[in-house]
């Protein structure tokens, strides 16, 4: 498996996102960019019902692509690095 080496925003909204051991996560709703480089550096995802990581209200639940394996249909991630999710209040102000 690998990642697509060139990959739209648009392409990556509404893709669902599993487990390399066959998890549900979720699906993707939003891309975290790094401003100078242009570089992915997390998604934001809202959870399915058989996700491990915890619906959290009004909040971003941000992968780090460091752990995204590969994307084709589906973005595929590292079950074993799913603790490595942050969960960021949208209502708290970020610097």
């Amino acid at each position: 498996m690998e990642k697509s080496t060139k990959i739209s925003f648009k392409e990556l909204i509404g893709k669902s996102i599993i487990g390399n051991m066959g998890g549900i996560i979720g699906t993707v709703t939003d891309v975290v960019f790094d401003e100078n480089t242009g570089k992915i550096l997390s998604l934001d995802i809202e959870p399915s019902e058989q996700s491990p990581i915890p619906p959290s209200g009004d909040c971003y639940r941000l992968i780090p692509y460091r752990i995204v394996l590969a994307i084709k249909n589906v973005v595929v991630v590292d079950e074993s690095k799913i603790n490595s999710i942050k969960i960021i209040d949208r209502n708290t102000k970020q610097n």
